[in-house]
């Protein structure tokens, strides 16, 4: 679109509304009693009020920059006081704030201007204005959007509050829900249930709604997703998260959006649950394929798609055809050992998969399903843990003392808890046993360099095994504590204190930590 065509969809004038808006809400800080002592007649205080521009002579003198702020007699405004004597070289007030109007040439179309203001009073403070700056427009219409930033257009529509005025420099930020009413009234916007997402889930964020209507220009179901309470979609995508193609954007009704047939968005209205985007494309893809999955089988098995989950999924259909894979999942999420809230549908891979292991190792046949399914994973798991449990070895332990001055640099301690590497077999045995989980059975492949074991303890009691974690290049594959345990708010805030200080470099800015708050079986 060409910018003088553009630009023909906004006022030449700023409008009263905004100039109100600006005074008595944006700037409602920016206004300031200068005062000033006579030199002539000894102890006379003169105060200027910035706002109303008048001048009075206060009963009770006043400090420069006093905690209390002052009333100005004549228009009653709350202002700070300030000594016109001193300088002021970097005295702005500066503020951001969206404003939205109605087209002026299109009754359906809606307009939004991105607007730096300020007051500035690093030369006379007795008439100083408000400046307005507006380098960044918004035309939103139905089935399309524009936007242009310095005079150019984007080739997609962002939130300029996101991209120009946060970090570094912060402005304070706002955004009027009445003034979006005013201008969304009257216009296909005014039903787009606009007013479910100003307030997003960090309270100090203020969203200037420029992506919310890019959306709902673009795509018309964010209405009737929303008004159907499947708004969770339409936040995830606010929030930038992956919607997986669970969503059809531009589908013209429910069905078609959701890529549901008629039955099974009854059914999914009728449950009352609320799947993310994940679980929904979890749902559609194995009911696609004639799998019998219902609503509750996505809510606990979505994660199968992504991440590691996803690679060990496929891994077990290896062994196993995929329905039998999923029942078999299914079983063992009801398991109570499962159930936990540490614990859940990746431990439960990831112990499958170090079962089936156990089992190649003893020569149990894993086309049998009596080896292959056990009735209790979690018990089998911890059975065949203790049966291969590997025996002290002094050739181990000459390999691993050899590591340890070099490991020294891992040593930390952090808020009552500390964290050194393993410092034998035997230790790796004893703290396998006492958190019941098979870290002795990494022994060998410690004491051979390919990976650190680093032992966590309560630095009240450095002897008894608390958590156990796995290092591999730098990064953290594994932190278990007692039966597996993930970690706790604790253990995981101390972890990523130890990422920061050990683990990162000059040359490494971020560690990759694999599956670090589900867990990994150690």
């Amino acid at each position: 679109m060409e910018y003088e065509k553009f630009i023909s969809h906004f006022p030449e004038m700023i409008s009263k509304a905004l100039v109100s808006y600006v005074t008595d809400t944006v700037l409602t800080q920016s206004r300031y009693l200068f005062i000033r002592t006579s030199k002539v007649a000894k102890g006379i205080q003169s105060a200027y009020c910035t706002h109303c521009q008048k001048q009075h002579f206060p009963d009770i003198k006043l400090k420069h920059k006093q905690d209390a702020k002052v009333k100005c007699p004549h228009c009653k405004s709350m202002c700070e006081v300030r000594a016109a004597g001193l300088g002021r070289s970097r005295m702005v007030d500066k503020a951001v704030l969206v404003w939205y109007e109605k087209s002026i040439i299109d009754p359906q179309a809606i307009t939004a201007r991105v607007i730096d203001v300020r007051r500035d009073y690093s030369g006379s403070y007795l008439d100083v204005k408000t400046e307005y700056c507006s380098s960044h427009q918004y035309l939103f219409l139905p089935g399309s959007s524009t936007f242009f930033t310095y005079g150019k257009q984007a080739k997609s529509v962002h939130s300029a509050f996101d991209r120009y005025f946060s970090g570094y420099g912060n402005y304070p930020k706002f955004m009027s829900t009445a003034n979006i009413r005013r201008a969304v009234k009257g216009t296909p916007f005014q039903y787009s249930t606009w007013e479910t997402y100003t307030k997003y889930k960090n309270h100090r964020y203020v969203t200037d709604m420029t992506e919310f209507f890019d959306m709902a220009a673009r795509y018309p179901c964010v209405e009737y997703l929303t008004k159907s309470g499947f708004d969770n979609l339409v936040w995830a995508k606010l929030y930038k998260d992956a919607t997986y193609g669970a969503v059809n954007w531009r589908g013209k009704n429910l069905q078609k959006v959701l890529r549901l047939d008629k039955a099974e968005l009854k059914e999914l209205r009728q449950s009352g649950l609320r799947l993310t985007a994940l679980q929904l494309r979890f749902y559609q893809r194995f009911r696609s394929k004639g799998l019998p999955v219902s609503l509750e089988d996505a809510k606990l098995l979505g994660d199968l798609h992504v991440g590691q989950e996803n690679y060990l999924y496929k891994t077990a259909c290896e062994f196993a055809p995929e329905a039998t894979v999923l029942k078999y999942l299914l079983k063992q999420l009801q398991k109570e050992h499962y159930t936990s809230e540490y614990r859940g549908l990746y431990s439960v891979l990831n112990d499958w998969r170090d079962y089936r292991g156990q089992c190649e190792q003893l020569g149990m046949s894993l086309k049998e399903d009596r080896y292959l399914l056990p009735n209790d994973l979690h018990r089998e798991h911890a059975k065949l843990t203790k049966r291969i449990r590997i025996k002290r070895d002094e050739e181990v332990d000459r390999q691993i003392k050899s590591r340890l001055a070099k490991l020294k640099k891992y040593e930390f301690h952090h808020n009552g808890l500390l964290i050194r590497a393993a410092e034998s077999s035997e230790e790796l045995f004893e703290e396998g046993k006492a958190l019941k989980h098979c870290v002795g059975g990494y022994a060998n492949r410690y004491a051979a360099g390919e990976m650190l074991l680093l032992v966590i303890r309560r630095a009240s009691d450095p002897d008894k095994p608390f958590y156990t974690m796995e290092v591999r290049e730098h990064k953290v594959m594994q932190c278990r504590g007692l039966n597996n345990k993930s970690m706790t708010t604790e253990v995981n805030e101390f972890v990523d204190q130890f990422i920061a200080k050990k683990l990162l470099n000059k040359k490494r800015t971020r560690v990759e930590v694999t599956q670090l708050h589900e867990g990994v079986a150690v």
